[in-house]
């Protein structure tokens, strides 16, 4: 391999004799076909990075490389190409510009100082492999001690020629005429050493060391290409630096700590480390708790209960969770925080055993934000579900919207196993609370909660009184018909709300059987024929009647329809009519 150097200037490559003339290489074509060579080079190092040496494709992708390289120099002669800090150039045009920091082959010919390659012909697939596998080192993540220049020459490239930057630190500076140092060559060993005595008196003191093969001094010609090197990694550096420190500070230190006390208890901690660890995580877990880090919260307490600490226990832990200051802490957190937040404190509570259902008692009592109780109670009615009396703390709290949210829960876990809370809380002095009441007995059996409903009636106002006739409706009782007959036929049902005459009217015909007809009989014929309202009620009777539909209601509608009353007859025809019509 002939190998130039030089320190600055342009770089011209001759045409061998009889090959094509020099300004061949000018000719739009030409630039093309060595365009289309230098591309299908890097595909080649590409393709060699990502697949083992002996793999077909590696080896089908080299053998087409050395043949396009044939052909191109059989066209157009020996070639240059010249390399700058992100480009490669034939005749300056630009051949294969670089994309980013990682897809640069420009670069690492230029930073080991190599200005251009000329390519002869002639050119072998060894010397080609060989060309590959020294730019495949060089620019792999692998560290090598060997530059390019040194891996071209051990290489015994025949041709190919090298245009290099000398290592010399005085090049350009030395006298005129002044011999460079030659290329190492296997005649240069057997060159007889100069007696040492002679040497000493004779030479100068070098300026410098010497490294393998050339000499090394404080001066360097190489200033130029590191600039241009590091002024090409510079941005891409310093946009790695930021975003790694931006990741690095967006850590808490408690997160941190917390991942070294872990890795430190995995790394086989003894029993004596275990004990001094448990010393230090209750500090740490109480201050996530203050600033609301659910989250390394719950990896403190799990990290505390690895230690096996004698000095710590849930249960004193939570004693300390449960005071009123705590608690108020807890909440004014919680009530800021979005519901992902939320979700990591159920989860903390979740992890604290029989005493996370007080702790979510506690909290929901005292939060002032609809969003964060929601998720609260739907967390506390999934861990009551199977022991609703846990409730029973929030029930008997003298706050109304706490026993609302309890029974509210309770309704939400269902069965007859909340009759008892149920029936504490149906009395309470707050309209809403015993509305709530209402709610939560629909999630119960008929059987059980019947007997509460009944009882709900006495002293009910309008809108209560409605909410449990409604709830009566689901199934007939004689029992049920009964109370309503006795409303229907007191003298004081004139005065109720229309609301409510509705209400008792409607779920009679719901819930009545035939043993309340002779009652609905005689409150059809009832009244002053003249009385004002009078066809509103009979119509309203004989429509329950007809909703009652068993063939001793539909005899008496038919009866009724015959009769010599006209309000009678009427309001029964009419009733007819709706019966005729719901077969």
């Amino acid at each position: 391999m002939e190998v130039q150097h030089q320190a600055h200037g342009p770089i011209e490559a001759a045409a061998p004799e009889g090959g094509p003339p020099a300004d061949a290489h000018l000719t739009e074509p030409v630039v093309k076909a060595v365009a289309a060579w230098v591309n299908q080079f890097a595909r080649t190092l590409k393709t060699g990075r990502l697949y083992h040496p002996n793999n077909p494709v590696v080896v089908r992708f080299r053998g087409e490389l050395i043949a396009s390289l044939t052909r191109l120099l059989d066209e157009v002669g020996p070639f240059t190409c010249k390399f700058t800090n992100d480009d490669i150039l034939f005749d300056d045009v630009s051949l294969h510009p670089a994309k980013s920091r990682d897809d640069n082959l420009a670069l690492h010919f230029h930073r080991d100082g190599v200005r251009a390659l000329t390519f002869n012909p002639g050119i072998t697939a060894r010397e080609l492999d060989a060309l590959l596998d020294a730019v495949a080192l060089v620019s792999g993540k692998a560290q090598v001690e060997d530059d390019l220049v040194t891996l071209f020459w051990q290489a015994n490239l025949d041709h190919v020629d090298v245009d290099y930057v000398p290592a010399e630190g005085d090049v350009g500076a030395g006298a005129e005429g002044e011999a460079l140092v030659p290329w190492p060559t296997a005649a240069a060993d057997e060159t007889p050493e100069a007696p040492t005595d002679a040497a000493a008196e004779t030479t100068p003191a070098a300026s410098g060391s010497r490294s393998d093969d050339w000499s090394t001094g404080e001066a360097t010609v190489e200033v130029e290409a590191g600039f241009d090197e590091l002024d090409t990694l510079a941005r891409g550096e310093l946009d790695r630096f930021r975003a790694e420190f931006a990741a690095e500070h967006e850590v808490s230190i408690m997160t941190t700590a917390l991942a070294i006390a872990r890795a430190y208890l995995n790394a086989g901690a003894t029993r004596e480390d275990r004990v001094e660890l448990g010393r230090f995580l209750p500090r740490m877990l109480r201050l996530a708790l203050a600033e609301g880090s659910w989250l390394e919260a719950r990896e403190g307490l799990a990290l505390l209960r690895a230690c096996e600490s004698d000095q710590w226990s849930v249960e004193t832990f939570t004693q300390e969770l449960f005071q009123p200051i705590s608690v108020a802490t807890t909440v004014e957190i919680l009530d800021r925080q979005e519901g992902v937040q939320v979700a990591e404190f159920v989860a903390l509570a979740r992890t604290l055993g029989e005493q996370a259902v007080e702790w979510l008692n506690l909290t929901l009592a005292e939060s002032q934000q609809r969003r964060t109780r929601r998720a609260l109670a739907e967390a506390i009615s999934d861990l009551c579900r199977d022991h609703p009396e846990q409730m029973a703390q929030l029930v008997g709290d003298p706050r109304w919207y706490v026993v609302r949210n309890a029974v509210q829960i309770l309704g939400w876990i269902g069965g007859d196993g909340i009759i008892g809370l149920l029936r504490a809380a149906m009395r309470h002095r707050d309209p809403r609370v015993r509305r709530e009441v209402v709610a939560a007995l629909g999630r119960v059996s008929d059987v059980a909660a019947r007997p509460l409903l009944l009882e709900m009636l006495t002293g009910a106002d309008t809108r209560l009184f409605c909410a449990v006739l409604h709830q009566l409706v689901t199934q007939r009782d004689a029992e049920t018909a009964h109370l309503l007959v006795g409303y229907l036929r007191n003298p004081t049902y004139d005065r109720r709300p229309d609301a409510e005459k509705h209400a008792i009217v409607s779920t009679l015909g719901a819930v009545g059987t035939d043993d309340a007809l002779p009652d609905l009989e005689a409150e059809l014929a009832k009244g002053n024929w003249l009385a004002r309202g009078a066809e509103t009620h009979r119509l309203a009777i004989a429509r329950c009647i007809a909703r009652i539909g068993t063939p001793r209601a539909r005899d008496l509608l038919e009866r009724g329809a015959l009769s010599r009353r006209g309000a009678v007859r009427d309001a029964c025809v009419e009733a007819v009519k709706g019966l005729h019509g719901h077969p």
